[in-house]
């Protein structure tokens, strides 16, 4: 038995819009909500994989694994931070 849908999203179209997804979701053989649903949960995913990923180019690989093997030493800055969190634990 498919789970019941409990959450609603409302959409403002164009005509065009609407047509054309009612067009796309009737060659696909679904339902327009099934194929809003689909659409947007693969785009939903896309967007949230590109923003979870770093790509780097190798110039700038090279400068963060130089910068993870040989960090700086810690500045005033950093070490003043490091004992506020220690006094917050």
């Amino acid at each position: 038995m498919p789970a019941l849908k409990k959450q609603r999203i409302d959409l403002r179209l164009t005509d065009d819009d609407k047509r054309l997804i009612e067009e796309a979701a009737a060659m696909s053989n679904q339902t327009i909500t099934q194929f809003m649903v689909a659409s947007a949960s693969e785009r939903a995913a896309q967007v949230i994989e590109q923003h979870r990923r770093l790509v780097l180019n190798e110039e700038s690989w090279d400068l963060v694994m130089e910068a993870l093997s040989n960090p700086p030493a810690p500045n005033a800055r950093l070490k003043s931070a490091a004992k506020r969190l220690q006094n917050m634990e």
